[in-house]
């Protein structure tokens, strides 16, 4: 083997050098990366605007709902009105997100019809918790739709006295465009 001392200190500095720069140029092009930029963008989200209210022209964000005493087979309805604040007519979308394991009424003996003037949307209470539905027909763009909640003990229940867990009725606009 030969010894590094015995190679002309010349070539040795050479050889260093270009070892380092074999190392450096190694070293630069794996760091090196392509980059692709989209630039001067313009990205609007668009938000649909459903509001809800009691009366054809006072709406906001939330509204009280129905109070009732709920009787064997007869019905309580309550109506209201969904506000379209969009450019566009939205397709509505109702929910129920309430928990009804405690209620002393079971929701599985109410049953709760949404319309909106399309056509109703009839389930036991109980399929409304946790789940949702779409309401027939649009609420036109800038205007309101006149809605009526309706709700139906069911005609066999035979306790009184007993409470029906209050619940929240959600509404989500989409402008399926």
């Amino acid at each position: 083997m030969l010894s590094i001392r015995k190679i002309n200190p010349m070539v040795r500095a050479v050889g260093t050098m270009g070892a380092v720069a074999a190392i450096v140029g190694g070293v630069t092009f794996a760091a090196q990366t392509n980059t692709a930029a989209l630039t001067t963008n313009s990205l609007t989200s668009g938000t649909p605007l459903l509001q809800v209210g009691t009366q054809s022209s006072a709406f906001a964000d939330t509204a009280p709902g129905m109070t009732a005493t709920l009787t064997p087979g007869i019905t309580q309805s309550f109506t209201f009105y969904l506000q379209n604040n969009d450019t566009l007519p939205l397709s509505v979308t109702a929910s129920v997100p309430t928990d009804f394991t405690n209620s002393e009424i079971p929701a599985s003996a109410v049953t709760m019809s949404l319309d909106c003037g399309a056509g109703a949307v009839i389930y036991p209470l109980s399929s409304w918790a946790g789940g949702s539905a779409v309401i027939p027909g649009t609420v036109p763009a800038g205007s309101f739709s006149t809605c009526t909640e309706s709700v139906t003990l069911d005609s066999t229940y035979s306790q009184s006295g007993q409470t029906l867990t209050p619940y929240t009725i959600n509404f989500v606009g989409s402008d399926n465009s």
